[in-house]
């Protein structure tokens, strides 16, 4: 059965919306805008890490209010680099894959530690009142190296000559 000019224009549309959606959550994270980034959210969604072992989720965070908090208050700043998603729907929901780097550090002083990351979001998407917002997103790391960068230190330890 071959879908029609508007279900084929509707489905362009939902993938350009989520890959917009997609956009902002990384740009309004980086610029630590915590009600932009919230926003992106259903009311009661979820960000959380994957679980590593029989560990609890290092992250698991849950509604718009604790997700803006968790935005605005993060310990870390960095830029997110993410991929085009791999996207499934079915109605008014969609899940995603999308492949990221993320590179941030922990503090802007001397000797604070840098991180790569690199991995992937699992998504669920709904479609509310219109609009596509994510319900649930799993970070999953499948690598993570942390480095210390000490700065360039000025003048010499010898004694002068």
């Amino acid at each position: 059965m071959t879908a029609s000019i508007e279900q084929r224009l509707q489905a362009l549309e939902d993938k350009l919306e989520i890959i917009d959606l997609e956009a902002t959550y990384a740009r309004s994270f980086d610029e630590r805008d915590g009600e932009r980034w919230s926003s992106l959210f259903t009311e009661n969604g979820v960000y959380q890490s994957r679980p590593v072992g029989d560990a609890p989720s290092a992250t698991f965070v849950q509604g718009r209010l604790a997700l803006s908090r968790f935005c605005t208050e993060a310990v870390f700043s960095g830029i997110h680099f993410l991929h085009l998603p791999q996207l499934v729907f079915d109605g008014d929901r969609a899940t995603g894959r999308i492949h990221l780097e993320f590179h941030g550090d922990y503090a802007r002083d001397a000797g604070a530690p840098r991180l790569a990351m690199h991995g992937f979001y699992d998504v669920a998407y709904r479609r509310v009142d219109g609009r596509w917002l994510i319900a649930h997103r799993v970070t999953s790391a499948f690598s993570r190296e942390q480095s210390t960068v000490l700065g360039y230190p000025t003048g010499s330890v010898l004694p002068a000559v």
